[in-house]
């Protein structure tokens, strides 16, 4: 039986709300510049080169007589789309849709990129979803990430675009180095059983939960980098009382999700409120052994350096179920009250708080209301200015803002 060949090139080919239906002896060819959009369903008995871009807005049935090593595959399905050819190999995919691609073969591998927009990619229990070495991850929000296990290769900086129930909470592995290795990591929104906190920290989040597993080859130790959000690290189910001043997120592993949980330390945390959300790098390294999974959770420990230290809050509420997080408090260590000063503006550059006390400030802090007549101070934005000096002599200017929630 003669071949039947259909060619793409430089135009689009459209045909949304119909399905495509590609005959055993058919092969589609899509060149470089061309986009093929299928408005329905794809079914592949024959063959696929793509060389451009194929764009989906329906499942995917039959066979994997795919060629996608130069081409992009799109998904813009406006609800959940269905993948189920057994296994597929593309350069790129670019998720923008309004539910979940659902993976549901054996293999799935990206060579170049995997980029999130809107709508996430969740593959079968039994799927490994691949990235290869130069493979590289861009976007990723809360509408938008990879519900389930995903397997990086290679050394270098490994991200981890994981997520589950709405909340996108991705891992980085910033160096990882070392022969054919294969790490896979997912991610959950909450740990069904009840972490343990090491002797070394305050308590352990029994809400996002990641596990990081070698699965192939060797690397050496890594550091980590989490962001993490909806937490509320002054809620623990098991709790250490340290004598402390300040504490800070940390972030922590154990070989079990109900075991003692260890810290691997903080060397920074950014856009964070310290108790809810953030951004945090672990001062230690980790280092996964073959087929041993590790879980990392976020906790909370005292955090006292040598030098000093300190912390300002991006935001507070009076209305706080914490009585801890209802006044706007400084927080540190080895700071010296000789030259404190402290003063909080609102909008209009009307001081409604100052105090010369790095006491008074991390004691009591500003309540929300006008120093001078007591009255309500609106929520918005208010703005600082602090100047003191550790116990060493170095001295600190800083200008910021910081918002007051109502």
């Amino acid at each position: 039986m003669k071949k039947l060949i259909v060619m793409v090139a430089l135009l689009p080919l459209f045909s949304k709300g119909q399905q495509l239906y590609i005959p055993g002896n058919a092969l589609i060819h899509i060149s470089e510049g061309a986009n093929l959009e299928v408005g329905g369903n794809l079914e592949n008995n024959g063959a696929i080169q793509n060389l451009g871009t194929l764009s989906l807005y329906g499942d995917w049935s039959a066979n994997n007589n795919f060629n996608g090593l130069l081409g992009t595959l799109k998904f813009l399905g406006g609800a959940n789309q269905i993948v189920a050819p057994p296994q597929l190999t593309v350069s790129e995919i670019i998720v923008n849709q309004g539910g979940e691609v659902n993976f549901s073969g054996t293999e799935y591998i990206v060579t170049d990129r995997l980029e999130f927009q809107f709508g996430n990619i969740k593959p079968g229990e039994n799927t490994r979803f691949v990235l290869e070495p130069n493979a590289r991850v861009i976007g990723g929000s809360n509408d938008s990430y990879f519900d389930g296990t995903l397997i990086n290769k290679g050394s270098g900086i490994k991200v981890f675009p994981v997520g589950a129930d709405g909340v996108h909470s991705p891992l980085t592995l910033l160096n990882v180095f070392g022969v054919n290795t294969e790490i896979a990591a997912s991610f959950e929104s909450a740990n069904s059983f009840d972490p343990i906190p090491g002797d070394t920290l305050l308590g352990v989040s029994h809400r996002g939960l990641w596990e990081v597993e070698l699965i192939n080859g060797g690397t050496d130790p890594t550091q980590v980098e989490i962001t993490f959000s909806e937490e509320d690290l002054s809620d623990f189910k098991t709790t250490n009382n340290i004598r402390h001043r300040v504490n800070s997120p940390v972030i922590t592993y154990s070989n079990d999700p109900a075991g003692v949980f260890e810290s691997l330390g903080v060397e920074s945390i950014n856009n964070s409120d310290s108790l809810t959300y953030g951004t945090i790098t672990s001062e230690f390294n980790l280092r996964p052994t073959l087929g041993e999974k590790i879980y990392l959770a976020i906790g909370l420990a005292p955090r006292i350096p040598n030098e000093g230290l300190y912390f300002i809050p991006e935001a507070f509420s009076p209305q706080a179920s914490d009585p801890k997080n209802q006044t706007f408090k400084i927080f540190g260590e080895h700071i010296s009250e000789e030259g404190f000063d402290l003063q909080i503006y609102n909008r209009y550059g009307v001081v409604v708080y100052s105090t010369s006390s790095f006491e008074e400030a991390n004691e009591n802090g500003w309540n929300g209301n006008n120093q001078k007549t007591g009255a309500e101070e609106p929520a918005g934005v208010y703005y600082y200015t602090i100047r003191f000096q550790f116990e060493s002599g170095l001295p600190i200017q800083q200008k910021g803002a910081f918002y007051l929630i109502k």
